[in-house]
């Protein structure tokens, strides 16, 4: 995506269940505003004690009907990611759906997340988040298995999605 070029100083970007915040810390020095959002109230304690200056720490269910989360996230966003969060949504589609709504024009989405495998309940499969990208009108859409965390017991395997509006 660039974020390190001067382009990205004045976007806006959302980090959907953005946890403590470790991805916002890393991403807001590059961009112009940065809205982090969790449904974790002490998720978003944490992140809003390291006080980042231009990250927006919202505490709530963006994808619900609340029309007061919704004036605080304002207009469009030129990129939206979710690291490890998509795969453990009640309705993955609906949510993808709602999403590519908050992009501005020419606005990408991204997740990461694990890829789905036999006796792992949590995850998603590329052919699901390339179908819920391709609802969603995205007009470029890459989905792959990017890498897989190696631990002692279990290979992790982590599928990279991204669209673009």
């Amino acid at each position: 995506m660039g974020l390190r070029g001067k382009d990205w100083k004045s976007k806006r970007v959302l980090d959907f269940g953005c946890g403590t915040g470790l991805l916002a810390q890393k991403v807001a020095p590059h961009v112009g505003e940065l809205v982090a959002v969790d449904t974790s109230e002490k998720m978003i304690a944490v992140l809003t004690d390291k006080n980042i200056p231009n990250v927006v720490a919202i505490h709530g269910d963006i994808l619900a009907a609340d029309t007061e989360i919704g004036a605080k996230l304002g207009a469009g966003f030129d990129l939206i990611y979710a690291s490890s969060v998509c795969g453990f949504l009640s309705d993955y589609e609906s949510a993808v759906l709602a999403l590519a709504g908050l992009l501005r024009p020419v606005g990408h989405f991204i997740q990461w997340d694990w890829l789905a495998s036999d006796g792992n309940e949590s995850g998603l499969s590329e052919r699901r988040v390339r179908n819920a990208m391709q609802a969603a009108k995205f007009k470029s859409i890459r989905v792959e298995h990017a890498f897989s965390f190696e631990t002692d017991e279990h290979t992790m395997p982590v599928l990279i999605g991204a669209g673009g509006i």
